[in-house]
């Protein structure tokens, strides 16, 4: 890895790490879900960074893809877990990790159990290791504490301007001799439930992505399509655009239609289970840089 690289990713997790260690003066009973999101973001910006994507807000059953909309009233409640997924680009090259605040002294150990797998999936990190251990190490922690690993939720390569690439590092066994390669960039992020171990996508969608470039007749269509071209491919939020919320999924629906656009649906436990989540990004090395801690 150039060193120039290497730089741009460790300075990014260096912002994430640094927001992290904040995030309990940011997330708190009673302040708006959207004045939390807006407060990290601005953060991320002021620290010199820019989000790599909208930073997700999942709370209780909500495993991912939550961020709050234009004029959302939404509370932090006593008894939530929230989880703080957030992601920090330099020029394009991602730092992504996460974090549970959590509220509810029932779940601590549900927090504890993603935290422990986290810690136990990155110490098989080395250049050659096999990814079937890592997902192991992580099953096996998360059952040993009494929960289930969230089976359809992985964790994944890292590239310039790429979030989600290879390699898959799944949450639970698998056979396969799929192996590690030096100077590889990932991010291992285990989720914990007491729930059923599976996530389903919900209706709501918030967080979009350009895909495509089909030419499109409406204006606001248009508008998000360059709007867009700023963020070089990553995801943006809802809320990132301006002018009536009314007129945006109007035309988010026209870029849809065309092709144009992924939605991340919200992303809940299937059968209501609570859920928690820990993620570190690391350079594969033969002593491996956790650049998000």
């Amino acid at each position: 890895m150039e060193k120039e690289v290497q730089e741009n990713y460790v300075r990014a997790g260096r912002i994430t790490a640094e927001i992290k260690r904040d995030v309990h003066q940011i997330v708190k009973t009673g302040e708006p879900l959207l004045r939390v999101a807006e407060a990290i973001e601005k953060a991320i910006r002021e620290k010199g960074g820019e989000p790599a994507f909208p930073v997700n807000i999942s709370v209780n059953d909500v495993a991912a893809h939550y961020t709050p909309t234009h004029g959302e009233t939404t509370l932090v409640k006593e008894n939530d877990i929230v989880k703080i997924d957030l992601g920090v680009h330099i020029d394009g090259y991602v730092a992504d990790t996460a974090i549970t605040v959590n509220f509810n002294p029932d779940y601590a150990d549900l927090v504890k159990a993603a935290e422990a797998a986290l810690a136990e999936g990155i110490k098989e990190v080395r250049p050659d290791a096999r990814i079937a251990d890592i997902a192991e190490a992580i099953e096996n922690t998360i059952k040993n504490a009494g929960y289930k690993p969230i089976a359809n939720l992985t964790g994944h390569g890292l590239n310039r301007w790429d979030l989600h690439t290879e390699p898959t590092i799944p949450n639970v066994s698998f056979k396969s001799d799929q192996r590690l390669k030096e100077d590889q960039v990932i991010a291992i992020e285990p989720f914990a439930t007491d729930g059923s171990g599976v996530v389903k996508d919900s209706e709501q969608v918030f967080i979009f992505m350009i895909v495509g470039n089909t030419p499109v007749r409406n204006m606001d269509a248009r508008a998000i399509m360059n709007l867009a071209e700023q963020y070089s491919g990553l995801p943006f939020a809802e809320r990132w655009i301006p002018g009536s919320l009314f007129k945006t999924r109007l035309a988010l629906r026209e870029l849809r239609n065309a092709g144009n656009l992924y939605d991340f649906h919200v992303l809940k436990e299937a059968k209501g289970g609570m859920v928690s989540q820990a993620e570190h990004t690391v350079i594969v090395k033969d002593n491996p840089i956790i650049i998000t801690q």
